[in-house]
């Protein structure tokens, strides 16, 4: 049994219900991880943000060996295939959600107040933050706290 869940990058919704700007960012997004290899895909992204040094390992050790296996298209399929809402308020624990605020987020203040355990689930959006935020040395420290501190509170 899951004590608790910490979820990142979650403030827009992009499943079956989502807005057509979504849905336009999901296609193209779809037809691009089709064409490009997974190094390739893990340096556009960070390409955008370029805020860390830790961003070397994320290329060269951890995401671009096998980020998306080849799959970037099936994963952009499978992110349009879930649907929090439905699926929130059925999780029995607390939730804690990280946002950038300059990222697109149009649902995080609905996924929060889904929680079935309303009174332990947090939402913490970092000003100036974009959606790279967890890998912007910035914030990095403060949300490592406030996980554990979650994660405390929670086990």
């Amino acid at each position: 049994k899951f004590s608790g869940a910490i979820l990142l990058d979650c403030g827009q919704n992009v499943g079956p219900d989502c807005s057509l700007k979504a849905r336009i960012g999901l296609y193209f997004m779809r037809k691009f991880a089709e064409k490009m290899t997974n190094k390739a895909i893990m340096e556009t992204m960070l390409g955008v943000g370029g805020k860390s040094k830790a961003n070397y390992h994320l290329v060269e050790c951890c995401y671009a060996s096998g980020m998306f296996f080849e799959q970037g298209a099936r994963q952009c399929d499978c992110l349009h295939a879930v649907a929090p809402a439905k699926i929130i308020p059925d999780l029995d624990f607390p939730i804690q959600f990280f946002n950038g605020a300059e990222d697109h987020r149009d649902s995080e203040d609905k996924w929060l107040s889904l929680c079935k355990d309303r009174e332990r689930s947090l939402l913490k959006t970092y000003e100036e933050g974009d959606h790279f935020f967890c890998h912007d040395d910035r914030f990095v420290a403060d949300m490592l706290e406030r996980m554990d501190e979650f994660i405390k509170k929670v086990t």
